[in-house]
């Protein structure tokens, strides 16, 4: 089962409230127990457990893939564009050239319809996910039911000029290569990724301009909190994402952008040595590694939603430190696992909570 943390996020997930039907394989991952030596925040009596089971996480670029896709001229007039052609390299590794900027775009992704929305591009988007309730001027265009799977058809008969996706896998792609219509597969697996791919956004789309003062101003935010956090204590956090089952949570490992925003707010993810964007863990880890605080990303997941009450509640937590504390928070996951403009704000929550002392 994947974690639901994806189901909001690519609109297609079922690992947690960002996971869908993407066709990536499921990978175990043997993570380095973290041991004194090797992390300031392991605990001393801290022993090798099991490693943990990853989740699926959107696979680097594929050979199966072809190094170069149809161009957006496909479907658009061969009039000369002032700054195009453009070509870019999305997350995925594959090359895609535009002649002209896209006017007609389907967005699979929540976050990327608020930077496309962020962007100036709202009259261009001509249809999202459903799970794309942000900005709420695009809830009449949330219809495309993407679970299990996106349809292929009705996506095609929309006639884009260019769909942005998380998640989906190869069979899409080369789906919607075969008819022409281009696609950018944008996971960016670091906040500053995250920018980089917002900026690429604004390039293929001839808003370049306005996407550099999004970034920018993200930049600027992200900044101000490690600044401020610089110095301080760094707590052991267990970020959840999905416990759908509670004595195998998916945790959030390092290589994706929601973990990535744990050391920059301050925290240490227990579970630094998870290389993938996330992974399911047994209970007996979490209860070695000894987490100070417990982040709730699945506090408002649609399935299975979790409150403090509740991991208090489960067999063997109460020696947790963050149970004994009751330093157990819920946190918003629309502004820490999506992909877009919020996610500076999404940080700058994630640092008020770790650290309020600093924030007051």
């Amino acid at each position: 089962m994947r974690p639901s943390f994806l189901r909001p996020v690519c609109a297609v997930v079922l690992l947690i409230a960002l996971l869908s039907g993407c066709s990536s394989p499921t990978v175990t991952a043997s993570p380095t127990p973290i041991s004194p030596s090797s992390s300031p925040a392991a605990a001393p009596s801290l022993a090798p457990t099991p490693a943990p089971t990853t989740a699926p996480t959107p696979p680097p670029a594929s050979p199966t893939l072809p190094a170069k896709t149809p161009t957006a001229a496909a479907n658009a007039a061969p009039t000369t564009v002032p700054g195009f052609p453009v070509t870019v390299t999305d997350d995925a590794g594959r090359t895609v050239t535009f002649d002209r900027p896209p006017r007609r775009i389907i967005s699979l992704s929540p976050g990327h319809t608020e930077t496309l929305y962020a962007l100036g591009l709202g009259d261009d988007v001509v249809m999202t996910d459903t799970y794309s309730d942000y900005p709420p001027e695009n809830k009449p265009k949330a219809k495309l039911n993407t679970y299990p799977k996106p349809n292929v058809e009705e996506i095609v008969s929309l006639k884009p000029d260019l769909v942005v996706v998380l998640v989906e896998g190869n069979d899409f792609i080369q789906q919607m290569d075969a008819r022409h219509i281009p696609v950018l597969k944008v996971f960016p697996r670091t906040f500053d990724g995250t920018l980089k791919d917002i900026d690429m956004l604004g390039k293929v789309t001839g808003t370049e301009t306005r996407a550099v003062q999004v970034t920018d101003s993200m930049r600027a935010r992200a900044d101000a909190v490690v600044a401020r956090t610089k110095d301080a204590p760094r707590p052991r956090i267990l970020y959840e994402l999905d416990a759908s089952d509670p004595t195998k949570p998916f945790v959030a490992g390092t290589g994706g952008f929601y973990g990535d925003l744990v050391p920059m707010a301050g925290g240490t993810n227990i579970f630094a040595d998870v290389k993938q964007s996330a992974a399911q863990v047994s209970a007996e880890q979490i209860i070695a590694r000894d987490p100070q605080i417990i982040l709730l990303a699945d506090a408002d997941s649609p399935y299975n939603a979790q409150t403090p009450a509740m991991v208090k509640a489960r067999p063997g937590w109460s020696q947790i430190s963050a149970v004994r504390n009751g330093k157990i928070y819920p946190v918003n996951s629309e502004l820490l696992t999506r992909p877009g403009p919020r996610l500076a704000e999404g940080l700058e929550d994630l640092a008020k909570t770790i650290h309020p002392e600093l924030f007051k």
